[in-house]
């Protein structure tokens, strides 16, 4: 079923609620938390689908699913939504930053809801490199061009610092 109340303009509101919960559940604050996946392109979704970038993960494989069911619990709790949870460090992001893996949904939209510069240079480049091939999706709600996707993605994002940049200068 999906809400259109969870829009992405509504869920912006939430932002901080989500970084409480994210730095809650993990006993600290990491790298960068990113929203990406239907909920972004879309405007809509099941689920919020989050990245949330750590400096390391350490420990078995168990204690990080973990992790990643706390916080989607507790952001269910909160918001009233599941969330669908990835744990990475900033070598993991790094690695999965290639064609094909569940990542390149990046290229239709993202929201850097925390980090700077460390979490979202990776993904820009990776753009980059998306933006020069010939790639396509295929997902339950169409199919996708991923190179023009990323085109439009890393200029809403420029868009967006510039646009940050003159404010913080007013």
């Amino acid at each position: 079923m999906y809400r259109s109340q969870r829009s992405i303009l509504g869920l912006r509101a939430s932002y901080d609620r989500l970084k409480e919960v994210v730095r809650g559940s993990l006993g600290a604050s990491p790298l960068g938390i990113i929203l990406f996946g239907s909920t972004v392109y879309m405007g809509r979704g099941r689920d919020l689908d989050l990245l949330v970038i750590v400096e390391r993960v350490e420990g078995p494989l168990v204690k990080r699913f973990e992790a990643e069911r706390l916080i989607s619990r507790e952001i269910f709790k909160g918001l009233g939504v599941w969330a669908d949870v990835h744990i990475l460090d900033l070598e993991e992001l790094k690695e999965n930053l290639a064609p094909g893996t569940f990542l390149s949904g990046l290229a239709l939209g993202y929201e850097l809801i925390n980090g700077g510069a460390d979490v979202e240079e990776p993904i820009l480049t990776f753009l980059e490199k998306l933006s020069n091939g010939r790639y396509i999706l295929h997902n339950r709600y169409g199919t996708w061009d991923l190179a023009m996707h990323a085109k439009l993605t890393i200029r809403r994002s420029r868009t967006s610092k510039s646009h940050e940049k003159s404010t913080e200068a007013s």
